[in-house]
C-alpha cells in the first residue's frame, strides 16, 4: 500500500470508528472459532498504531482490544488495510515485521510494572481488495527445501486474510448489516470500474437505507471518488433510486459540486499566487546576475589600472578566484 492515507484507507477508518459497524465487520471477517471465544461488547478502538516508520510505506493499521470471553486476559485485533494493486508475495514478511513491531510497543509501558505481567496475541487481519488475484501464503512457502529443524528456526505466526476480491457478491450480502454489505461492494469493486458503475445505484441504496447521515455521506463521497460519472450519468442513475435515496444522495452531490468549484477557486488562487513568486524570484535572479555581471565589468576596469586582485576582490566583494580568471 502506497503512501496511507489513500481514499480506501480513510473510508474505513471512518467505518470502523463505529463501534457496532467494527464488531459487525470483524464477526464477519473473523473464523467461526476464534469469533467465538471474544466478547466483541468490550472491543474498543486504540489510539496510536503498530505500523513502523518502514512499514508505513505499505500498510495502514487500525487497532482494537477486546476482552476473551474466558476472562483470561484480552487480545488486540489489528485491521491491516493493504491496497496494492498486485500481490505481494513477502507480505508474511511484512506482518511478521507488524507483529513483533506491536509486542514491542506493548512491553514499552510494563517494563515498570511486574516483569510476570502478560502481553495480549495480536489478531492480524489482511484486508485485500486489489486488482488481481492474490493467494494466501504462510511466511515459511518463502523457503525452499526446508526440513523440520530449519524449519524451526523461523518464527510461526498466522494471518486473517479477508480477500474481498475473491468473495462473492452472495456472501457479502448475507452480512445482516446491510450498510456495511454497501461498504464492501464499494471496495470489492473499487478497482474494477466498469462493474462498479453499473451498479453503483443500487450499491449506494442498499447502504443508504440504514445507515446514519453521516455515514450516509461517506459512502456517497467514497462511491463517487471511486467511479468516473457525467453529470447526465449521474442523473441516469439517480433516477432509478427510491424518492428518499434519491434525495439523500442528490443534496450530498450537490454539496460536493459545491465544495469541488470551492476547491477549484482555492487552487486557481494558489496558482496564479505561485506563478507570480516564480516572475518575482526569475526577475530577482536577473537582476543579481546583472548586479553580479556589473562588479566584474568593475573588475576587469580596476585590473587594467594596476590593482592587485585581493584588493579588488576586497572592495568588489568578489571571490578571488573570479577576479584572478578575468
Amino acid at each position: 500500500m502506497a503512501n496511507i492515507p489513500t481514499v480506501h484507507d480513510t473510508f474505513v477508518r471512518s467505518l470502523l470508528a463505529d463501534k457496532e459497524m467494527a464488531i459487525d465487520y470483524f464477526k464477519s471477517a473473523l473464523p467461526a472459532h476464534i469469533a467465538g471465544k471474544l466478547d466483541f461488547s468490550t472491543l474498543k478502538q486504540l489510539p496510536g498504531t503498530y505500523v513502523s516508520k518502514e512499514l508505513k510505506k505499505t500498510l495502514a493499521d487500525v487497532v482494537y482490544t477486546c476482552q476473551r470471553k474466558n476472562r483470561r486476559g484480552s487480545v488486540h485485533i489489528s485491521l491491516l488495510l493493504e491496497h496494492k494493486s498486485a500481490p505481494d508475495r513477502y507480505t508474511p514478511v511484512q506482518i511478521g515485521g507488524y507483529l513483533f513491531s506491536g509486542y514491542q510497543q506493548q512491553i514499552r509501558p510494563r517494563k515498570k510494572q511486574s516483569s510476570k505481567q502478560q502481553l495480549s496475541p495480536i489478531i492480524p487481519v489482511l484486508l485485500y481488495h486489489g486488482r488481481q488475484k492474490w493467494e494466501y501464503w504462510t511466511l515459511d512457502r518463502l523457503f525452499d527445501g526446508l526440513d523440520g529443524e530449519l524449519l524451526g528456526f523461523l518464527p510461526r505466526f498466522d494471518y486473517i486474510y479477508h480477500d474481498l476480491r475473491n468473495l462473492s457478491e452472495e456472501a457479502i450480502s448475507a452480512e445482516p448489516n446491510r450498510f456495511l454489505v454497501s461498504a464492501l461492494l464499494l471496495m470489492k469493486y473499487a478497482f474494477d470500474k466498469r462493474r462498479l458503475k453499473k451498479l453503483i445505484g443500487e450499491i449506494l441504496s442498499i447502504g443508504l437505507k440504514h445507515g446514519n447521515e453521516d455515514q450516509g455521506v461517506r459512502l456517497i463521497i467514497y462511491g463517487f471518488e471511486l467511479v468516473e460519472l457525467t453529470e447526465e450519468e449521474i442523473k441516469a442513475k439517480l433516477d432509478g433510486l427510491p424518492p428518499d435515496i434519491k434525495d439523500k444522495v442528490m443534496s450530498t452531490y450537490e454539496l460536493l459540486i459545491e465544495k469541488g468549484v470551492e476547491k477549484g477557486r482555492l487552487e486557481e488562487r494558489a496558482r496564479t499566487q505561485r506563478l507570480i513568486e516564480q516572475e518575482r524570484a526569475k526577475a530577482q535572479e536577473q537582476e543579481r546576475a546583472k548586479a553580479y555581471a556589473e562588479k566584474l565589468k568593475s573588475a576587469l576596469k580596476m585590473k587594467k589600472s594596476g590593482f592587485d586582485n585581493a584588493m579588488i576582490a576586497d572592495v568588489l566583494e568578489l571571490p578571488i578566484e573570479e577576479v584572478e580568471k578575468l
